[in-house]
C-alpha cells in the first residue's frame, strides 16, 4: 500500500477550487487537473507500507496528534506557483498559510512514522494543494506549437501569465479551516492516481 497523511478540505473550499481551475483550463491545454476528492494538505509522506500495520501507524499518529492543539487553524491561500521550481515545472499548487498548527501536526506525523523505520523528509515542511500536474515539459511544449523562439522565453511568458491570473484577482478562495487529519492510500492506474481515506482525525 502507498500511503501519506494528509489536511482534508472542507466541501466550500474544494468547490472554490475546481473554479478556480475551470477558469484556468483554457490557459493550460497541457495540464491535468485534479479532481476535487484528490484536494488537500500534504503533512506526511509515508510511500509504500505494510498493510497489517496501518491501523497501527494511525494508532501512533493519533497518539501523537492528541498532544497537539485540537482546533483547526484558519488557512489561507496566498499564493499560486509552479513545482517543484520556475525553472522545472512539472505542477501547480496553491501556496497556503496558517498560525503554524500544520507545521506542528507535520512534525507530530513525522515523530510517529518514525516509529516505523519512515525516514523523514529533509526539506522543511510547505503547506500547499497540488491543483494541477503538467503533461509535458515546456521545452517539449514549445516545440510542439511552434513557437519560435528560447525555452526560456516560453517559460517566461507561461510564468507571466500565471502571475497575471492572481493579478485579475481570479484565485478566489477563501479563508478556510481543514476539516482533519486522515491517512490516505493513493493507487496508481492507467487513468493517474485515485486516492482514498483510510481514517481521519477530525478537528473541532
Amino acid at each position: 500500500m502507498r500511503l501519506f497523511f494528509g489536511a482534508t478540505l472542507p466541501d466550500q473550499t474544494k468547490n472554490e477550487i475546481v473554479s478556480v481551475q475551470e477558469i484556468l483550463r483554457p490557459r493550460l491545454p497541457n495540464a491535468k487537473f485534479e479532481g476535487s476528492e484528490k484536494l488537500h494538505i500534504t503533512l506526511q509522506f509515508i510511500g509504500d507500507f505494510r498493510q497489517d500495520f496501518v491501523d497501527r501507524l494511525f494508532a501512533s499518529a493519533l497518539e501523537e496528534l492528541r498532544n497537539c492543539p485540537d482546533q483547526s487553524p484558519a488557512t489561507e491561500v496566498v499564493a499560486m506557483n509552479y513545482f517543484p521550481n520556475e525553472k522545472t515545472k512539472r505542477g501547480i499548487w496553491l501556496d497556503c498559510q496558517d498560525d503554524g498548527s500544520l507545521a506542528v501536526f507535520a512534525n507530530a506525523l513525522r515523530t510517529a512514522s518514525a516509529k516505523f523505520g519512515i525516514v523523514p523528509e529533509s526539506r522543511a515542511f510547505k503547506p500547499h494543494i497540488t491543483i494541477a500536474r503538467l503533461r509535458e515539459t515546456f521545452e517539449r511544449r514549445s516545440v510542439a506549437s511552434g513557437f519560435r523562439g528560447s525555452t526560456r522565453i516560453a517559460e517566461s511568458r507561461a510564468s507571466e501569465d500565471l502571475q497575471k491570473f492572481v493579478g485579475e484577482g481570479k484565485l478566489s478562495v477563501e479563508r478556510f479551516f481543514p476539516r482533519g487529519i486522515a491517512l490516505f492510500e493513493s493507487t496508481l492506474k492507467s487513468s493517474g492516481s485515485e486516492y482514498r481515506i483510510l481514517n481521519e482525525y477530525l478537528l473541532e
